[in-house]
């Protein structure tokens, strides 16, 4: 099977495990055109699982089988306690398992894809408040405060689909997706009445350290 240009490390052999994925995500808001206030710059978690352990989600052992990539991103808003706002949830021994966000709000597919240096890759995901059904919040703030990236079967395609698969009624989406990398942050507001967009822009480096 041939990878696209951004996860040709993978054809390494599991012997070179010694590469990891350090990961930093930077958020943005911004209230209709206006200036952008950041939200969160820091480094990311739960990326750092070697090379096999990276490509068996990916395209699965040895390459076979599975075909997928890094193709949409999600945003929620369970990452912070719902009476404080301000205090993100910090990563415990559950972490490393979880399969999807606290609690989703929305996702769709990546709005710009690139490759920075010849050895990282950057997901931007621009979402937009007016996108979001009110019954997908489950605070009554309306607020995001947690970001993943979602993996698939499918090949990386910049787009707009949107899901909401916590709004009534929900909306499907395919079994084969699945998280790959979250972060929690400070709340910051997302109602729909303001139209506000939520930037997420998350890197990823392959290091030997």
């Amino acid at each position: 099977m041939r990878l696209p240009p951004f996860l040709r490390f993978l054809d390494r052999r599991p012997e070179q495990d010694r590469l990891r994925l350090k990961g930093h995500i930077r958020v943005e808001r911004q209230v209709k055109g206006g200036p952008i206030e950041l939200i969160h710059d820091g480094p990311n978690f739960i990326v750092d699982t070697g090379v096999t352990g990276i490509r068996d989600i990916l395209i699965g052992p040895n390459g076979g089988g599975f075909t997928g990539s890094i193709f949409r991103m999600a945003i929620g808003d369970g990452g912070t306690p719902p009476a404080e706002l301000f205090n993100p949830k910090l990563p415990d021994a559950t972490w490393p398992s979880r399969t999807q966000l606290f609690h989703e709000v929305l996702r769709q597919d990546i709005s710009v894809f690139s490759t920075p240096t010849p050895s990282s890759m950057r997901f931007v995901g621009s979402f937009n408040s007016v996108d979001v059904d009110p019954s997908s919040f489950s605070l009554a703030a309306k607020v995001i405060n947690e970001a993943a990236l979602i993996i698939g079967d499918g090949i990386l395609t910049v787009g707009g689909d949107k899901r909401q698969v916590n709004k009534t009624p929900p909306d499907s989406v395919d079994p084969d997706e699945s998280m790959l990398s979250m972060r929690t942050f400070k709340s910051a507001s997302f109602d729909p009445a303001e139209d506000v967009t939520i930037t997420i822009i998350w890197t990823m480096q392959v290091a030997t350290s």
